[in-house]
């Protein structure tokens, strides 16, 4: 099976194009047909709304097109196309594919009005980041829904660590956290916890330390003996999850319930509902050594198991399997991307660019004019 992963890095070198590269050579190593696709037809906005994309598509915009029509092509040596961040792919331009088209979104739900909702009931399976979300999306009228972890890399973790060492080993960290600490939906919490642990070791956006430098991220968890995990809204969906028990971190995480659906509660990670919960159980673990120690091991112990790379992968690949896919003749391919490079006349073009114009800057004008609103509003 070839695989063609679709992604919202551009093509130039990158941090994210880089870390995409990587993960697909190790399960290209690991004996996955994998290969990456750039589907960046705007360097200026990798990724791009609904909103705007449907406009683009219904402008015929070149950009967009030249992109899909390189898309079609190169999807004839493939047999299956993912589109791994869950954009810039419009919905009515898949049946030109004709490949069997996975949806992988990891946003949801604060993204989902304006990524997945509109586009995944058009794609043949939704492989779901966020466990708490699986209902939403058949809400929405997709059809097979599956749950896709995350999971940790192969480079964030040490793979010499032992059990031994988790359970006898020092570690002078109390807690960390590495996230940002910007956005509006989870900040407070975020400083409400930071109050109550000063001396914790906190790294990311709007942090004072700021961000800590990557080649310092594994050596500060394997350090540290607590990771808190706080999430946007539902969850468990970021890669904390996976790689704080990785490093053999004891994680208190939140969204408690859909956490049991990951790992065994209490026994290899400690759930919370709320932050004043998750204070006390931080309070508990740091005084409770041994306790803490041996759900660190056991989590550990799953993550490797389940949660490693190539695990996570394999789920796609068993997925696709499961609902047996049907491949594109050559003849269909060929007709697929004559369909997509059908342009409109000059006169055409120069109207629907007019009027995408037109479109695009009403567009603009209505997010200020909301912003505003908010402002005068709420005062932030």
């Amino acid at each position: 099976m070839r695989i063609l992963l679709g992604h919202s890095f551009p093509e130039r070198p990158a941090f994210g194009a880089a870390w995409i590269g990587d993960w697909l050579a190790r399960l290209r190593a690991a004996g996955f047909d994998v290969h990456p696709f750039s589907l960046v037809f705007d360097p200026q906005r990798p990724v791009t709304h609904f909103r705007d994309l449907d406009a683009l598509w219904r402008y015929r915009d070149p950009r967009l097109r030249g992109m899909y029509e390189r898309l079609a092509d190169t999807l004839a040596d493939y047999d299956v196309f993912v589109c791994f961040n869950g954009s810039n792919v419009h919905p009515q331009v898949l049946p030109f594919l004709k490949r069997f088209c996975v949806y992988a979104c990891f946003d949801d739900p604060e993204s989902s009005h304006n990524l997945s909702r509109p586009v995944a009931s058009a794609f043949d399976v939704a492989m779901v980041g966020n466990i708490a979300e699986l209902d939403a999306y058949r809400s929405w009228g997709v059809r097979q829904v599956r749950w896709w972890p995350l999971g940790f890399r192969a480079d964030d973790y040490r793979p010499a660590l032992t059990e031994q060492e988790i359970l006898e080993g020092r570690r002078d960290v109390g807690v960390a956290l590495l996230c940002e600490r910007v956005t509006r939906f989870r900040k407070g919490r975020v400083d409400e916890f930071a109050r109550a642990f000063p001396d914790g070791a906190y790294y990311g956006q709007g942090w004072p330390a700021g961000f800590l430098p990557e080649a310092s991220r594994v050596a500060l968890l394997q350090n540290t003996r607590v990771g808190i995990n706080i999430h946007n809204s539902t969850g468990p969906v970021n890669f904390r999850t996976f790689y704080l028990p990785a490093n053999g971190v004891m994680q208190i995480c939140d969204n408690k319930r859909h956490l049991g659906r990951i790992f065994d509660l209490g026994r290899e990670v400690v759930g919370y509902d709320t932050i004043d919960e998750a204070v006390e159980l931080t309070r508990y673990y740091l005084h409770h050594e041994e306790e803490r120690r041996r759900i660190a091991a056991a989590g550990w112990k799953r993550a490797l198991r389940d949660y490693n790379e190539v695990a996570c992968f394999q789920r796609l690949i068993d997925t696709v399997h499961e609902l047996q896919p049907g491949l594109a003749t050559a003849s269909r391919k060929a007709a697929a991307v004559a369909e997509l490079r059908r342009l409109p006349s000059p006169f055409e073009r120069v109207r629907q660019r007019i009027g995408l114009e037109v479109w695009l800057g009403i567009e603009r004008l209505r997010r200020r004019m909301r912003s505003l609103a908010k402002k005068l509003l709420y005062g932030s």
